[in-house]
């Protein structure tokens, strides 16, 4: 899915400025009373699709603004950031340009004009782990103002019930020393997942800040590896938080002290049928809040809908259940180094018990 072209910083900007187009006062269309252009607005959902129906004239502008659902997807475009361990310096829009791209942030900017939306879902290609090829590993997150825990679980492969493999390598011969390389290679991947979504955390708070009437709110990966995502009680939770931090505090980084972390050869899961073969797994959390993975079962921090993703958090809880004596407990030690220039420099290293 390519970015979309109107959302072009220059062409927008010269859209808005001549495009105060204007309808024509003798078409069908402009005689409907504007309760009723809104009703085929609200239809629309896509963003872009809605920024052309902004331009067409004063009148569409305004009504345009008055939808309450909106959905917006968008790759990665000329994203500035080069060291995957790095992070954006404190400048939320700056994050947005050097993560996203120009585009991005234009349709972002576009995109917080509509104050009276309720319900609004962006799916993103998350840069931090964009060259990996592989759709097998997948990730939940519990948070409200801040990333509480992090879970992620990335198997060689994924088989049915009837014994075949629906999803990654079939190939079960695998000596000691290719194990201890998938098990490093999946590990730094999960630390570049995690920088991600501190990324996307703090995004969604802005959104919450800016769009005052959201009832429910979700950032999802277009790869459908994870999302984070807010509605009733927790999004009212942080709504209350967020209009009375400060901007400082908006972008604070929070970031998890404990990892534990396992390699499984062999799962099989009861209610799924599926059996998983080679995991990686591994929890990230805050040092006060050990133990709280309740929220997998949460449909406000976002389940997966097919069959295959649902196994995922079967998984994960069977892993947490019936194998937590297998995972090692290390402290991890964070440096966030600010004088790295236009983006802050997080180096993490993981202490010995």
């Amino acid at each position: 899915m390519s970015p979309p072209s109107i959302f072009c910083p220059k062409k927008l900007k010269n859209l808005e400025k001549s495009g105060e187009g204007h309808a024509n006062d003798s078409s069908p269309i402009s005689r409907l009373p504007d309760e009723i252009i809104l009703l085929i607005l609200n239809r629309l959902i896509d963003l872009k699709t809605l920024c052309f129906c902004y331009l067409v004239s004063k009148r569409f502008s305004s009504i345009v603004l008055q939808v309450d659902a909106i959905s917006f997807a968008s790759l990665v475009l000329n994203p500035k950031i080069s060291d995957k361990n790095t992070i954006p310096s404190r400048s939320f829009l700056r994050m947005i340009s050097s993560l996203y791209g120009e585009s991005f942030l234009s349709a972002y900017r576009f995109l917080i004009k509509f104050k009276g939306v309720k319900s609004l879902c962006i799916e993103l290609l998350a840069p931090g782990h964009r060259a990996v090829d592989s759709r097998l590993f997948k990730w939940k997150v519990n948070f409200t103002k801040k990333i509480e825990s992090f879970i992620f679980l990335w198997p060689n492969s994924i088989w049915d019930k009837d014994g075949l493999c629906v999803n990654g390598n079939g190939d079960e011969e695998e000596s000691l020393e290719l194990i201890g390389d998938l098990f490093k290679k999946k590990r730094v991947i999960s630390f570049q997942c995690l920088q991600d979504i501190m990324a996307l955390h703090v995004m969604l708070l802005y959104l919450v800040n800016d769009l005052p009437m959201l009832e429910e709110v979700s950032i999802s990966d277009l790869e459908r590896r994870g999302r984070l995502s807010l509605s009733g009680k927790k999004l009212s939770e942080v709504k209350e938080w967020v209009h009375s931090a400060s901007e400082t505090v908006l972008n604070r980084i929070n970031v998890p002290t404990i990892l534990r972390n396992c390699y499984i050869p062999f799962l099989k899961l009861p209610v799924s049928g599926y059996v998983m073969k080679g995991i990686y797994f591994c929890v990230m959390e805050m040092k006060d809040m050990e133990g709280g993975n309740e929220f997998l079962m949460s449909s406000e921090n976002g389940g997966f809908e097919d069959k295959e993703e649902s196994a995922y958090t079967e998984a994960m809880m069977e892993i947490l259940k019936k194998h937590k004596g297998m995972m090692l407990t290390r402290n991890l030690w964070w440096n966030l180094n600010e004088e790295a220039g236009q983006h802050a420099r997080l180096q993490f290293r993981i202490l010995e018990p």
